[in-house]
């Protein structure tokens, strides 16, 4: 087989040109037995598991809901159309409402 490569090797055309002196690499000398205490990746191998779902989030404390029951009110006296705006935006003005209330700033 060796024998065979060396040839095709030689050829003028070939990607592998044949150099005059042998290349040295790990694996010429590697046994069968230590080639085979590499793992091979088998195709039937099984996928790993997929991640765990998500923590639920923290309780809110009663002092919380407190605070958003009030910015609510707040809200519906000072939007002009608060009832007849959908579910996305309300929760996008509450969001907005708390970052305000609460010290964060979007930059």
């Amino acid at each position: 087989m060796s024998e065979l490569i060396r040839r095709a090797s030689a050829q003028p055309g070939s990607p592998f040109p044949a150099s005059a002196r042998p290349v040295y690499t790990p694996l010429a000398k590697a046994s069968k037995s230590a080639l085979r205490r590499i793992a091979p990746l088998h195709p039937h191998r099984r996928t790993p598991p997929p991640a765990p779902p998500r923590p639920p989030p923290p309780k809110k404390s009663k002092k919380m809901l407190e605070l958003e029951e009030k910015w609510e009110m707040e809200l519906e006296d000072t939007v002009e159309g608060w009832y007849a705006m959908g579910e996305e935006e309300r929760a996008a003005l509450r969001r907005a409402k708390r970052d305000a209330e609460m010290g964060f700033f979007e930059d």
